[in-house]
C-alpha cells in the first residue's frame, strides 16, 4: 500500500470515528447501564449561576440538556458557548484538575445532568468505546478553540459578520423567511464584543452599518440576520 492509499485509509477511519463516536452517542454511552452503570443527577440553574469557576477543581462533569452556557477567561473574554448535548468539565481525565475557564449560565434557565468525574473516568478507562468517545470529545474541543483563534485573525468587519453567521446558524432560531435567522437572544452585544475581542462601541458601529445595508434587522431586543446577504457581503470583503 502506497502513502496516498495509507493516508486515504486514515482519513476514512477518522471520518468513521467522527460519525460513530459523536457527542450525542457519547451521551448514550454514558447512560448505558449494561457496562459500568453510573448515575447522574438532574440539576437546574438560573441566569448568571456559575457551574465551574476558573482555577477551581473540576470533579464534576455536566451534560447540558437545555439552555446555554458561556465559557470565559479572566472574567471578560468569551471563549465559547455551549448548549444542548454539549459536555463541559471533561477537558482531561485527571481528578482535581483545574478548570481553564469559568462556565456561567447565559439563558434564563439551564438544565444539566451532573456526573461525578470519578465515575466517568472509570467507565471511560474500562471500555474501548470510552477511549474513542473521549478522544473525539477532545478533538472537538481542540477544533473549536482553533476556529476561534483563526477568527481573531480576521479584520474587524469580516470578523463580526462571520460571528453573526456562525452563532446564528449554531444557536439561532428559524423564522418564516428561509434566508433569515433570529440571532440567539442570550448573546447580547457585550458578549459579542467579548467573543470577538472588540469593545462594545466597535460592535455597535458595525451592526449599525449592517443594518443600513439591510443585512440585519434589529426588532426590539432581537436581531434578525439575513444569512444570504451576510454571506454575499462576506465573500465580497474576504
Amino acid at each position: 500500500m502506497n502513502n496516498k492509499e495509507t493516508n486515504m485509509g486514515l482519513l476514512h477511519a477518522e471520518s468513521d470515528i467522527s460519525k460513530d463516536f459523536n457527542e450525542m452517542k457519547f451521551r448514550q454511552f454514558i447512560q448505558d447501564d449494561f457496562i459500568f452503570p453510573i448515575q447522574g443527577v438532574k440539576k437546574n440553574y438560573v441566569k448568571q449561576d456559575i457551574l465551574i469557576r476558573e482555577g477551581a477543581d473540576t470533579n464534576d462533569v455536566y451534560f447540558i440538556e437545555q439552555g446555554m452556557v458561556v465559557a470565559t477567561l479572566d472574567g471578560n473574554v468569551a471563549v465559547d458557548f455551549f448548549t444542548k448535548n454539549d459536555v463541559i468539565g471533561l477537558s482531561n481525565l485527571t481528578l482535581g484538575s483545574k478548570s481553564d475557564y469559568t462556565f456561567t449560565v447565559l439563558s434564563d434557565e439551564v438544565e444539566v445532568t451532573r456526573y461525578r468525574k470519578e465515575d466517568l473516568i472509570e467507565k471511560i478507562m474500562n471500555t474501548q468505546e470510552g477511549y474513542l468517545y473521549h478522544y473525539m470529545h477532545m478533538q472537538n474541543t481542540a477544533s473549536r478553540l482553533l476556529a476561534r483563534q483563526e477568527l481573531l485573525q480576521l479584520p474587524t468587519e469580516e470578523r463580526i459578520i462571520f460571528v453573526l453567521l456562525e452563532l446564528s446558524e449554531k444557536y439561532g432560531n428559524e423564522v418564516d423567511d428561509k434566508d433569515m435567522l433570529r440571532f440567539p437572544k442570550q448573546i447580547n452585544k457585550g458578549r459579542i464584543a467579548q467573543y470577538t475581542n472588540f469593545n462594545a462601541s466597535t460592535i455597535t458601529t458595525v451592526l449599525q452599518k449592517l443594518q443600513e445595508e439591510a443585512c440585519i434587522y434589529p426588532v426590539r431586543s432581537a436581531i434578525f440576520v439575513d444569512t444570504e446577504k451576510l454571506e454575499t457581503k462576506l465573500e465580497a470583503i474576504s
